[in-house]
């Protein structure tokens, strides 16, 4: 049976680039799981507020096991929910983390509005997807990197090499943007608007 490696983390954090230079690194097969999920037709409809597909959250959990069960080798899942795995196929849980005004950033430059960056950097600052994965996985199978100054390629590398045991990313979550944001940076991703 393979084991799922998962690379999760908010838009814009870099786990699609990240998992694409992990699978070149390892040759593991990857899924973005989002794309697996529109293939295989596993969503349920369309929010229009949010302009994105609503996933078959069981049904894709499901499809991501027998995949695992039938597999020998590591699988990279790359994604922003990795709450929906089942937790028995989930080795370890890689999340990506971007300083917010670098992530702010990074959104513009994809054309995005400013309600969908808001609530994107605010996940971020509230460690959502760290907390979510915490809440499924436990603190013992989650390892936060900060990827605000580093490439794709670095970041690949370190988790390569962490899965080598060559090196040693202390697991947990330990990043923490509210200690770092005053209290001005903070209140423009208040607005939703």
């Amino acid at each position: 049976m393979g084991k799922i490696i998962v690379v999760a983390g908010v838009p814009g954090t870099g786990k699609t680039s990240v998992s694409r230079e992990l699978a070149s690194l390892t040759g593991f097969q990857l899924i973005e799981l989002g794309r697996y999920a529109l293939e295989r037709g596993l969503v349920t409809g369309f929010d229009d507020e949010r302009g994105s597909y609503v996933i078959d959250e069981d049904a894709l959990s499901r499809e991501v096991s027998m995949l695992a069960a039938s597999s020998e080798g590591y699988i990279i899942v790359s994604t922003h929910y990795p709450e929906i795995l089942d937790p028995s196929v989930v080795e370890k849980v890689f999340v990506l983390r971007t300083h917010p005004l670098v992530l702010e950033k990074r959104l513009e430059s994809r054309g995005w509005d400013r309600r969908k960056i808001n609530e994107n950097v605010m996940a971020e600052i509230l460690g959502v997807v760290s907390y979510n994965a915490l809440t499924v996985f436990g603190e013992e199978k989650i390892y936060e990197i900060d990827t605000s100054n580093t490439t794709p390629g670095e970041v690949a590398g370190l988790i390569a090499n962490a899965l080598s045991n060559k090196t040693v990313i202390p697991p947990g979550i330990r990043i923490d943007w509210l200690s770092v944001l005053s209290a001005e940076e903070l209140s423009r991703f208040e607005s939703y608007e």
